[in-house]
């Protein structure tokens, strides 16, 4: 796996990607920590170590997009008018 920095046009697709896909990502995958590549969730872990590996067994070109998706009551705290109805 390649470990060069992103590209800006590489970080603004994630950034698009995230924008479109962060409520998806807060209802299936609370606190946990995701690896997005091409598009796709390509590993779930409940620590950065856990994705990390499963990331480094699946060889990828790129490194992918690596966080730890935010809880409802996170999310809800910075984007009240988003998130408020995640848990009615």
């Amino acid at each position: 796996m390649q470990t060069t920095a992103f590209d800006p046009a590489e970080l603004d697709a994630y950034d698009a990607w995230l924008a479109k896909h962060l409520d998806e990502l807060v209802q299936r995958y609370p606190g946990r920590v995701v690896a997005v590549y091409d598009e796709h969730v390509v590993a779930v872990g409940d620590s950065y170590r856990e994705v990390f590996a499963a990331v480094a067994a699946q060889r990828f070109k790129h490194e992918p997009l690596t966080l730890r998706v935010p809880t409802t009551e996170e999310a809800n705290a910075v984007f009240p008018s988003v998130f408020s109805t995640l848990d009615e």
